[in-house]
Parts: C-alpha cells; sequence; structure tokens
C-alpha cells in the first residue's frame, strides 16, 4: 500500500466515485430495462433518497447532526467493549484497516495544513459519507426495503407502492436493514469497530425510513466522522497529542 498521504486520499475518493458511477449507472439501467417493458419508470434519483425530507431540510438536517453526536457516544462505548472482547479472546484490537490513512493524513497536516485539512475534510467528512449513504441506505437499504414490502403485499393480497413513505412491516424493515448494516460494516475491514459501524448503521436506515431522504442519514454519518478527523487535525498541528 502507497504511503504517501495524497494518493491514499486520491484512492479513498476514486473507491467512492467508482461506487457512485456503479450506483447510479445501475439504477439507470434498471430504468432503461423497467421502460422497455412498459413500465413507468423516470430517471429521477429520488427513488435513492435524493429528496427533501419530512420536516424540511433545516429539520432534518438537525436531526441528522443530533442522531450523528449520539452515535459518536455509543460508538466509543461499543468500540471499548469490543476491545475488551478481542483482547479477552486473543484477537488483535488495532484498526489495522484506518491506521495507516489516519497516520499519514496526521503527518501530512504536519508538513502542509493548508491543504491537507480541506483534503481531509472533503474525502472522509463530505465526500465518502455521501457517496456510502447513497450506496448502503439510498440503494442497497431502500432496494431491499422496497423489494420485501413488495413480496409481502402480493402474499397478502394488498395493493400499494411498498416505498420508504408507506406503513412498513417490521420484517421488512429488519430485513434490509440487517443486510445493508452487515455489507457496510464488513467492507470497512477491522473487526473492532465492525460492532459499532454496524449498529450506526441499523440507525442510518431508521434514520431514512422515517425522513424518507438521504440528507439526514447524511449529516449524522458526517458528524460521525468529524470527530476522528477533528481529532487527527489537532493531532497533526499538536494540539493534541498523537491518537495513532
Amino acid at each position: 500500500m502507497p504511503e504517501e498521504p495524497q494518493t491514499l486520499l486520491l484512492l479513498v475518493v476514486l473507491q467512492n466515485v467508482v461506487f457512485l458511477v456503479a450506483t447510479v449507472g445501475i439504477f439507470w439501467i434498471g430504468v432503461i430495462v423497467a421502460r422497455a417493458l412498459g413500465k413507468k419508470a423516470g430517471f429521477s434519483l429520488t427513488p435513492l433518497g435524493l429528496s427533501k425530507p419530512r420536516g424540511g431540510i433545516l429539520m432534518g438536517s438537525a436531526l441528522g447532526f443530533v442522531v450523528g453526536i449520539a452515535a459518536l457516544i455509543m460508538s466509543v462505548i461499543i468500540n471499548l467493549a469490543s476491545t475488551v472482547v478481542l483482547d479477552r479472546f486473543g484477537y488483535p484490537t488495532e484498526n489495522t484497516a484506518q491506521e495507516p490513512l489516519m497516520q499519514s493524513v496526521q503527518g501530512w497536516i504536519q508538513e502542509s495544513p493548508q491543504i491537507a485539512i480541506p483534503a481531509a475534510i472533503f474525502a472522509i467528512v463530505i465526500f465518502g459519507p455521501a457517496v456510502e449513504e447513497l450506496v448502503f441506505r439510498g440503494a442497497i437499504f431502500g432496494g431491499l426495503y422496497r423489494l420485501a414490502n413488495r413480496l409481502s403485499q402480493r402474499r397478502n393480497g394488498e395493493e400499494g407502492s411498498g416505498g420508504l413513505r408507506s406503513a412498513p412491516g417490521i420484517a421488512a424493515f429488519v430485513f434490509a436493514a440487517l443486510i445493508s448494516s452487515v455489507v457496510f460494516a464488513l467492507l470497512h475491514f477491522s473487526p473492532v469497530i465492525l460492532p459499532a459501524l454496524f449498529v450506526l448503521a441499523i440507525v442510518l436506515c431508521e434514520l431514512y425510513r422515517r425522513t424518507g431522504s438521504l440528507l439526514p442519514p447524511f449529516v449524522a454519518h458526517a458528524t460521525f466522522n468529524s470527530f476522528a478527523v477533528l481529532v487527527i487535525i489537532l493531532s497533526g498541528l499538536e494540539v493534541l497529542p498523537s491518537p495513532v
């Protein structure tokens, strides 16, 4: 793995670009196929959660911020418990998947804070959470949730869209949230933070379900990520001791 922080951050951004293009591309291919079959389908990304949240943008953003702070506090407790359990069973407790990036960014901030700080904020606090919410909550969770609702409605002989704004079945939500959250947590490749990320993902799924928009989950996710970036920035500026 390259050690230059610029290269590491660029790889993170490029990976998210690939996820973004793939998600939107698959969605539009599905729309084209549906239209070819004579079904009504638009190219708008509203079904992926790019819509105004219930209660408005300001209320949705505020709700996301509060949820993000609560998730951050919760993650500290869960991470401590995970560390104790892993250590007791003899498993490594280091976050080997993310520490190299954090260490590199911290060193870059020490050398060029005027460039490194905006780059880290963009890649880790803004762009990363935005893409992950579109992929994991908008596409994977939203798609599975609608599918489970429609299957349930057909089985029960009910009519309805089965969308996020309809009255959901508990089983449909649990099914979609569990699968999307497991994938989200596993793709971060770190056993010690996996439980906290899994719980965070479940919370973000519920936030998306309740608001009908990806804005609140994005704000919550960005708030969650911003704490780690803030620590790295302050450590790089030698305001705090190095956490990595």
